[in-house]
């Protein structure tokens, strides 16, 4: 059977005394000290599958060591009235080695019952402070403040099981003990991760569209990061962050912005260098927070920003004046130079220092633009400091849902020049919905970290 999620977890419950358990378990009560446990005293085994791998490791071609790592496991029981019964954590160096890679822990306490059954992997302080402050409804509408740092620490992902068990635990020797006392739960990396590369070469057919130049120094970061996500997702899933009226007022409440796109940390992108998945890839990659959007609009979805140095084959000066005549002077592009651009029946560049005055001049004796529109056509002027231009990308999947547990590799098949002269949003053009028109469209397929690969035709 395929496997297309991280893990799973396979639960024994064995009846046994309850005294003397293994010293490899950390049990604690609930918070508060509330009376809630439920039947009677038993305990269970958490066995763990390594589907076939002899290390910490499940085995996944598209993950580096540490996204795979498995330092301890921490087992949530919650009674038949939703309320958290106990919690047990073991170490995974503890658990016991058997047949088929399973492994084992020594024996823990649970009781008979109606229970809800959670697992984390590598569990986070704020996760075990979520569980213990909610019921299970609960945990669908409270939202834990995100810290990538914590969730892909170096030590162990964290991973957890979205949807929990559901069942009774019955006594040793009942009819239905093999069946019911035997629980499987599927683990999730609760951050998604992203990788942005190019197999083409700049210099193949059809990759380089819009204004004739060169492109060059491509690099991308990942803005617009959710600050806030849910354990599970209930009946439905839930936007963790805000309604689109509150996008603009909110923002850097709901969400991480890139401050300085110029300055921050981009990972570079290799034209003509097809994806490899050698130990999480050879794209480089960064990690971002489940982001779920239920308006699809352009300013709540979590985004790839790419940047590059976009040099026109041609930059005008203009000299003179009114009185002496006008001189529009073509030169060839220079890397790193500031130009303007207007897009007045085609691109057109001037060089950095162009003033309106000539700018307006300009559209009235080249382009032809009568008097009464030269202010508004001139208005229209972008400025690229440096030549940096700027892309970027929504994933296509459910209209820019990023998912957990989920390999978005962007492979960049097309690039439309120029592009935007910031990354930041633009009111003028994202106080929409994602369309294809605005950002980049995509092909998806899904395989192992949940891969979900698709081509890019940047547009501005």
């Amino acid at each position: 059977m395929k496997r297309n999620l991280f893990s799973k977890v396979f639960m024994t419950m064995t009846a046994t005394a309850v005294m003397g358990l293994a010293s490899c378990s950390n049990d604690n009560d609930p918070a508060g000290g509330q009376d809630v446990v439920q039947g009677k005293a038993t305990t269970m085994k958490l066995l763990l599958d390594l589907n076939g791998t002899a290390t910490r490791a499940v085995t996944d071609e598209n993950a580096t060591a540490d996204e795979k790592k498995i330092k301890d496991l921490t087992v949530f029981i919650y009674n038949a009235n939703g309320i958290l019964e106990s919690e047990k954590t073991v170490l995974f160096d503890e658990l016991v080695p058997g047949a088929n890679n399973v492994y084992t822990t020594a024996e823990l306490k649970a009781t008979t019952g109606t229970k809800t059954i959670f697992v984390a992997a590598n569990a986070t302080d704020e996760i075990k402070a979520a569980m213990k402050a909610n019921t299970v409804n609960g945990l669908s509408g409270h939202p834990l403040g995100v810290k990538l740092s914590t969730i892909t620490a170096t030590d162990g992902f964290a991973m957890f099981s979205t949807q929990g068990h559901k069942g009774d635990l019955v006594e040793i020797g009942d009819a239905n003990y093999n069946t019911n006392n035997n629980v499987a739960v599927t683990l999730q990396r609760l951050a998604s991760k992203v990788a942005v590369g190019m197999s083409k070469s700049l210099n193949d057919a059809d990759v380089k569209k819009g204004a004739a130049g060169k492109i060059e120094d491509l690099k991308y970061t990942v803005d617009n990061i959710n600050k806030n996500y849910f354990l599970t997702y209930g009946a439905a899933p839930k936007d963790a962050n805000m309604t689109v009226v509150e996008y603009d007022a909110q923002a850097a409440k709901g969400f991480e912005m890139v401050d300085d796109f110029t300055n921050t940390a981009y990972n570079s992108i290799t034209p003509g260098t097809p994806y490899t998945a050698t130990d999480g890839g050879n794209w480089g990659h960064k990690y971002t927070a489940e982001n779920l959007t239920t308006d699809k609009m352009i300013k709540g979805v979590t985004r790839i920003v790419v940047q590059g140095v976009f040099t026109p084959n041609e930059v005008i000066t203009v000299t003179g004046d009114n009185a002496n005549g006008w001189t529009f002077t073509p030169n060839p592009g220079v890397k790193g130079q500031t130009y303007k651009m207007l897009n007045v029946n085609g691109y057109t560049f001037f060089a950095g220092t162009t003033t309106d005055e000539q700018l307006k001049a300009w559209l009235e004796k080249e382009a032809g633009v009568p008097a009464a529109n030269l202010n508004d056509e001139a208005a229209k002027v972008e400025t690229y400091n440096n030549g940096l231009n700027y892309w970027w990308v929504t994933v296509k999947k459910d209209e820019g849902d990023m998912l957990r547990n989920t390999f978005y590799k962007v492979d960049i098949t097309s690039i439309w020049a120029p592009g935007r002269t910031d990354g930041k949003f633009d009111n003028k053009k994202d106080n929409n919905k994602i369309d294809k028109e605005t950002n980049i469209t995509v092909q998806v397929t899904v395989e192992e970290w949940n891969m979900v690969q698709f081509e890019a035709d940047l547009r501005p």
